[in-house]
């Protein structure tokens, strides 16, 4: 006996089949894996490349390359506050990612990490490890490793990284070759690729060694190269790990090609300059304007041993200047910093001694696109609306300028206007000296340095500040005091210079915001606190676009400069370079990174007829002398 059954709907039939369907779905679909970020999701190199345009991938491995370094040196961290860091060590450094150095915008590519996942909202990402990576010693790289090397480098490392990594929310491992990164924010373009230039440290070697020491224990390396010897102080010598486990990873083929890297320390420039000249350094970058224009007709240079190239670069220009120690009250008045600003003769300096081969900052960002050049625009102005009653009215009403006297009256003219500037500000000179009004003290102060060939120019600089009856104090000191009273804000002056990048952003609170203003080893060398500046700070990270961002960038800029905390130096948008004809380089130059040589190697073809060629130039030199001895 059967009974009747009421069989469902076809329509309910679809509904209970959806129902299923939703709740075997993730609660989220998880991103898709890439090879590759950047800040504004533009990426120059697709999934399948072999390597950066700016490499060889047939460059032969071998040979040595020198170079000179000024000052010295104790230390092999570099991410500490101790001590003075050896210069090189980036490449005992595997990263999460590789920053790419021919794109406009912040791009970064598969490195230690072979993929990530990036949250649609940038709300986290996800790194999936290489699992062929491994340290120096064989140990393998992974989640704990990352995991440790940020918790470290944020607790115990260089200031500048607890601001660096602020908006990191949490650090999580997914298994030991997985790794996420959330974040309190979803309007921080950059911070993927920030957390993605993580440096990868050695987390066993720390067991034994505490790492905000400055021991020189040499710890196992993740990147290409290993320390082979050092000579505190001295110099440091790199060896090529063959067995390197990233030397096929297409964001590494083509670099890191000479065997051993030396870097030889010296104590002034004119010593390394002649080091240069007779063989014992390979490569140099030349920063003196002098040397460029008239030191280079040595015998090497005119029989066509030395190379010498002008490489044209669109790297934005240094913040560089000098900096006024805003925290000392005689420079806590915005006019006593735009009186001084006024005595600075660029055009004298740079015709009696750079000979004409730079330019003046009218920027903190020179050469690059977030220069705030001629009128506040639209965007500009909407943007620093809502700070105008807190900022300089000349923001609004006028284009940033500096003096530039023609000749001697013109520049008595700028110091006159200094004068009168000072009068506002409560300063009058009282026989020749330059006194306050009210309390009778002296407008006297001291410019630290550490580099003897600024001396010079810093003299030029005393001299004008003389004739209006101010006295300032020179006090050249060892790179390693002048780092030490720079690190904790024990100074009136100094000629501070801070690298900017094609893609501005985190940094920028290190190096003009009010939260780190005060801090040991800050890059706020003027001690800079303007809520408007942190505003626009906080603002420009968030920028969506890389022309908002642009705006942002301008709008810092003109407030920046408006406040005068610092006297704008000078650039150069190409870079000065020379070498001995025996390295080998890629035909693409990098425009954001002039001066690659990971990307370099030792030709062995050229080195041979450099040899021949001074060989043969020596017999000729042994005859001639020959001939004067025994004339025939």
């Amino acid at each position: 006996m059967t009974f009747p059954v009421k069989l469902p709907s076809y329509n309910y039939l679809w509904g209970v089949l959806l129902i299923l369907f939703i709740e075997l779905l993730p609660a989220s679909a998880a991103p898709l894996k890439t090879h590759g970020i950047s800040n504004f999701n533009i990426l120059k190199y697709p999934e399948i490349f072999t390597h950066f345009d700016y490499t060889n991938p047939d460059a032969p491995k071998g040979g040595q390359l020198v170079i000179g370094a000024l000052g010295t040196f104790d230390s092999l961290n570099p991410f500490i506050i101790k001590g003075t860091p050896v210069g090189g060590i980036g490449l005992t450094y595997a990263r999460l990612l590789e920053a790419a150095a021919d794109c406009p915008q912040d791009q970064s590519y598969a490195f230690v990490a072979e993929s990530m996942s990036l949250a649609e909202d940038r709300s986290s990402i996800i790194f999936y490890l290489n699992k062929n990576a491994k340290f120096s010693d064989n140990t393998p790289i992974t989640a704990d490793d990352v995991i440790w090397s940020f918790e470290t480098l944020r607790d115990h490392g260089l200031p500048m990284y607890r601001t660096y990594y602020k908006d990191v929310s949490k650090v999580e491992k997914v298994d030991d070759y997985t790794v996420k990164f959330s974040f309190s924010t979803t309007k921080n373009a950059e911070l993927p690729n920030i957390i993605g230039q993580l440096a990868i440290l050695p987390r066993h070697f720390y067991k034994t060694i505490k790492f905000d020491s400055t021991d020189l224990a040499l710890p196992p390396t993740s990147g290409p190269y290993t320390i082979a010897a050092v000579d505190v102080g001295r110099s440091i010598t790199y060896k090529r790990n063959p067995n390197w486990w990233g030397k096929d990873i297409p964001s590494q083929k083509g670099s890191h090609n000479f065997d051993q890297f030396r870097i030889d320390y010296f104590r002034d420039d004119t010593a390394m300059f002649e080091a240069f000249k007779s063989g014992k350094i390979d490569f140099r970058a030349e920063n003196i304007a002098k040397n460029w224009a008239i030191s280079y007709d040595f015998p090497a240079v005119k029989q066509g041993w030395i190379i010498r190239q002008e490489i044209p670069n669109k790297m934005p220009g240094a913040t560089y200047g000098l900096f006024f120690n805003t925290r000392r009250p005689i420079f806590a008045d915005r006019i006593v910093r735009e009186a001084l600003t006024q005595c600075l003769n660029f055009k004298w300096l740079n015709d009696k001694f750079f000979f004409n081969l730079y330019q003046r900052n009218l920027s903190y960002y020179p050469n690059s696109d977030f220069a705030a050049i001629g009128k506040l625009n639209e965007q500009e102005e909407k943007v620093l609306a809502s700070f105008k009653s807190d900022l300089p009215s000349e923001v609004f009403t006028q284009i940033f300028t500096l003096p530039e006297p023609a000749n001697e009256g013109t520049f008595r003219k700028d110091l006159d206007k200094a004068q009168d500037l000072l009068a506002k500000a409560g300063w009058t000179i009282d026989k020749t000296i330059m006194k306050n009004k009210k309390t009778g003290e002296p407008l006297e102060f001291e410019i630290l340095l550490a580099d003897r060939g600024f001396e010079k120019i810093i003299l030029t600089f005393k001299e004008a500040l003389q004739r209006i009856g101010i006295t300032v104090h020179v006090r050249l000191v060892d790179v390693t005091s002048y780092t030490y009273r720079v690190e904790h804000l024990d100074y009136d002056m100094i000629v501070g210079i801070i690298p900017q990048s094609s893609s501005i952003g985190n940094e920028q609170r290190d190096y003009f915001g009010s939260e780190r203003a005060d801090s040991v080893g800050t890059y706020n060398y003027a001690g800079i606190k303007n809520k408007s500046i942190d505003t626009l700070i906080e603002q420009l990270i968030s920028a969506p676009s890389y022309a908002e961002l642009c705006t942002y960038a301008k709008a810092i800029d003109r407030v920046l400069l408006w406040n005068y905390y610092m006297i704008p130096a000078w650039h150069r948008s190409t870079t000065f370079v020379a070498y001995w004809d025996r390295i080998g380089m890629p035909a693409n130059k990098p425009a954001y990174a002039s001066i690659n040589y990971t990307a370099w190697w030792a030709d062995e073809q050229k080195a041979k007829i450099l040899d021949e060629s001074m060989k043969k130039q020596s017999q000729s030199w042994i005859q001639k002398l020959w001939q004067m001895i025994f004339p025939s």
